[in-house]
């Protein structure tokens, strides 16, 4: 029989859908809880005849460790070390697509003096350097996600004081990392690419995050964006956008799955209108996030084909296709500025429905092609 393997730290709705999957094809998983040290977790035992195993840690430190011990012992995981590392630090992923040629904001990143930050004497010098970007700006955490510590700086008193208040933490331990803002159409793209060893890589599926207000740059769900689902041809120029910057990240890797968080350049723009339609549609999305909250303590697969419905109610709504059609009309004259990537991505709740797309069959056709 096939067996793979599940790395978890946190069991979600995502990890779910792997084990909804792999009962559907009839393939074994084994499930591998870790927490700090990772090591204790993962004996010899616990690996012996896994074909593959899924790194699903959402702690990055735990995922990088979890994912050196198992392949090191000749176990493939998806995603390979070398991807894992390169979503777990913006800097070294923006390094390098702006190696080969991929659009990217403008950035700085100033190391820490010392374990308490930055030096009171180093900070206006430090200004003057990050100033260079213009304002505003914005400042996030080199290793976090979900839009936690991110900030954006109107001017240079708000950098000072960021700059002073910086100091190591689990989600920037190492330095100060500010970025060119980038003015949004009201939302952002992300963009899963997938490998596996039986065919090249290709485009997955892709959502439009849109924030709830023009006062919100931040388009995260859990902020209070919406979701709505791309239309991604293979042979829209975003498309080959999109595969030609997951090619880089994924180069010399046989399989691997990601997210790619890109940024339409709206600068000249007219956009007005996303935010005279998204009052409407959030207010008919309002359903599944009650959905969403109402269960949160219950196992995902007892409330999923409610979910299911409540996007099928939404998605078929004239606000949502209209809001759709304005989307991929704004697309058309945007520039496309990449800017993150993650492992380890959220997909269950907001990606899978509002895309028609599951992660979680292209998961198991990795680790089947790896089995065979």
């Amino acid at each position: 029989m096939n067996v793979a393997g599940l790395v978890y730290d946190k069991l979600t709705s995502d990890e779910e859908e792997i084990m909804l999957e792999a009962e559907r094809r009839g393939f074994q998983l084994r499930y591998l809880f870790v927490k700090n040290p990772v090591s204790e977790y993962l004996s010899d035992p616990k690996l012996i005849d896994l074909h593959a195993v899924f790194n699903r840690c959402e702690s990055k430190g735990r995922a990088l460790e979890a994912c050196k011990i198992i392949e090191d012992k000749g176990i493939p995981v998806v995603n390979p070390f070398k991807v894992e590392y390169l979503c777990a630090d913006k800097i070294e992923t923006l390094k390098l697509w702006f190696d080969n040629g991929v659009d990217t904001p403008r950035w700085m990143y100033r190391s820490f003096t010392n374990r308490e930050g930055f030096l009171e004497s180093e900070t206006e010098h430090i200004a003057d350097e990050i100033e260079r970007l213009g304002y505003p700006l914005v400042i996030k955490p080199t290793m976090g996600s979900w839009g936690r510590g991110v900030m954006k700086i109107e001017d240079r008193s708000r950098l000072i004081e960021a700059l002073r208040n910086a100091h190591p933490s689990s989600i920037n331990p190492d330095g100060f990392f500010a970025q060119e803002y980038i003015e949004k159409p009201g939302f952002d793209l992300r963009i899963l690419v997938g490998l596996k060893p039986s065919s090249g890589i290709k485009v997955l599926c892709g959502i439009a995050r849109i924030s709830p207000s023009p006062e919100e740059f931040r388009t995260n769900t859990h902020l209070g964006g919406i979701p709505l689902g791309l239309k991604l041809d293979g042979d829209t120029k975003l498309a080959k956008e999109a595969e030609r910057v997951g090619r880089i990240l994924l180069d010399g890797c046989r399989w691997g799955v990601v997210a790619l968080d890109a940024m339409p350049d709206a600068k000249g723009i007219d956009y007005s209108i996303v935010y005279r339609y998204v009052a409407e549609c959030s207010s008919l999305f309002q359903p599944i996030r009650l959905i969403v909250e109402e269960n949160r303590q219950r196992r995902y697969r007892l409330w999923k084909r409610s979910l299911e419905e409540a996007f099928s109610r939404y998605k078929s709504s004239e606000a949502y296709k209209r809001m759709e059609r304005v989307v991929h009309e704004i697309l058309e004259s945007c520039r496309i500025r990449w800017h993150e990537a993650n492992s380890r991505f959220d997909y269950a709740i907001n990606t899978r429905n509002a895309s028609g797309f599951n992660p979680a069959v292209f998961y198991l056709d990795i680790a089947e092609d790896l089995a065979r």
